[in-house]
């Protein structure tokens, strides 16, 4: 999903967590670029766009977090990306926890506003490699479609 459509900024952290499916299966994953609304996880085969399915996540204080969940997209073989639904305001504070405990146990800065949009952050930063990506897909794209010759 591209920076601008996101409504919240999403972290690269790894945090372990277990999927259960809509068919009761239990799979241990990792989430990665999470936010206090979704995330990335890795491969699993029996989710497609637009399942549902829930993450429990362990809190720093050993509870568990279980969040219902969207698959939005899906990459073979690499991922899913998932929306978390239905997250209450409570929620949402317990998956800041998460992250700001994973960032502090990383080393990392700790002092950010997990609740900001994303696109407003975005605005104040350096061009990031998938613009870059960007930029040459659509460079390709207008070669492509481009009927003269070179």
């Amino acid at each position: 999903m591209p920076i601008e459509q996101r409504q919240h900024t999403r972290f690269s952290v790894e945090i372990p967590a277990v999927i259960f499916t809509k068919y009761g299966e239990r799979q241990e994953t990792v989430l990665q670029q999470i936010s206090i609304g979704g995330c990335f996880t890795g491969w699993e085969e029996n989710i497609f766009a637009g399942d549902e399915f829930r993450i429990e996540v362990v809190l720093p204080n050993g509870n568990r977090l279980p969040l219902l969940c969207k698959a939005v997209y899906r990459f073979e073989n690499t991922g899913v990306g998932v929306r978390f639904i239905d997250i209450t305001e409570f929620e949402q504070s317990l998956v800041a926890k998460i992250i700001i405990e994973k960032l502090r146990s990383e080393g990392m800065p700790t002092d950010v506003d997990l609740f900001t949009n994303s696109a407003a952050a975005e605005k104040d930063q350096t061009p990031r490699i998938t613009d870059a990506r960007q930029e040459r897909e659509d460079k390709l794209e207008r070669v492509m479609s481009s009927e003269e010759s070179f």
